[in-house]
């Protein structure tokens, strides 16, 4: 099989290979939190060196709770708003497969957003889709949004940043949250992050580490960001050790007593005032 080479360069966008080969790991597992056949594809199809990460067992938990969690919000979200046309929007997209794991997806549009290089890549593994598009663009521009306002002025918005946002300054994800708070009034908007902690330490993560990429966002206190944008209030807030306590080991037993380790890894989500 001639395998498909990758061609990213953007040191942020090659992390999407951790949770890509994360999502192979732990679908291939006896015991897995969720399967995803098609990442094990996708881990075959591309001429990558996956093996530089290792086992990456922490990353391995930590993708699965997440996705598991992400698949969801998305699913509960379509099923309440299937009457107000709803949009899926997935900033950094990767090689994500939301799209094809959703049960319900074909009751929502759903947006692929991310740098030419991986949606030129996401072309040539992915199958073509009405319900669910490619858009070419960087999150910290607006014309995307302002496109997808004009295409679906009468949609519900959902709004996810998976694995994203903590490699930028925080002054490039407020811009990101009060642009499309300022565009999509009534919309939710849902990212994961990362501590204060984890954000200094990111050099020593398990998989981050083994690429040129950094964290640089810490949240401490998710309902700083609700003073971000008037009106913006938290609805979500999820820690990944809360979930699969056995599959964390010793090291999530540590984080689950430590209140502050505890909470440097998890969900937080926002819905923006009518």
């Amino acid at each position: 099989m001639n395998k498909i080479k990758p061609g990213i360069k953007d040191n942020i966008a090659e992390t999407l290979f951790i949770p890509l080969l994360s999502r192979a790991y732990e679908s291939r597992r006896k015991d897995a939190i969720v399967k995803d056949l098609m990442a094990c594809e996708l881990v075959e199809k591309i001429d990558y060196d996956f093996a530089k990460f290792g086992k990456i067992s922490m990353s391995t938990a930590g993708t699965a709770i997440r996705l598991r969690r992400y698949d969801r919000l998305v699913r509960w979200f379509i099923d309440r708003t299937a009457d107000e046309e709803p949009v899926i929007v997935l900033i950094g997209c990767g090689l994500d497969t939301r799209y094809q794991r959703v049960p319900n997806r074909e009751r929502a549009t759903f947006y692929e957003l991310d740098l030419p290089e991986v949606i030129e890549l996401r072309e040539k593994l992915f199958p073509i889709s009405k319900n669910d598009i490619n858009i070419k663009g960087s999150m910290l521009d607006t014309d995307w949004m302002e496109m997808l306002k004009e295409k679906h002025p009468h949609s519900r918005f959902l709004f996810l940043a998976e694995g994203v946002m903590m490699y930028f300054e925080e002054e490039q994800v407020k811009s990101v949250v009060r642009n499309i708070a300022a565009r999509f009034p009534g919309s939710e908007i849902y990212f994961d992050f990362v501590s204060k902690w984890a954000a200094r330490n990111s050099d020593k993560h398990e998989s981050v580490k083994r690429t040129k990429a950094r964290f640089h966002f810490g949240l401490n206190d998710p309902h700083t960001v609700e003073g971000w944008v008037p009106g913006l209030k938290l609805i979500e807030r999820f820690y990944f050790v809360s979930e699969e306590k056995k599959r964390w080991g010793l090291p999530g037993l540590i984080m689950w007593l430590v209140p502050a380790l505890h909470k440097s890894f998890g969900i937080v989500g926002y819905k923006v005032a009518e």
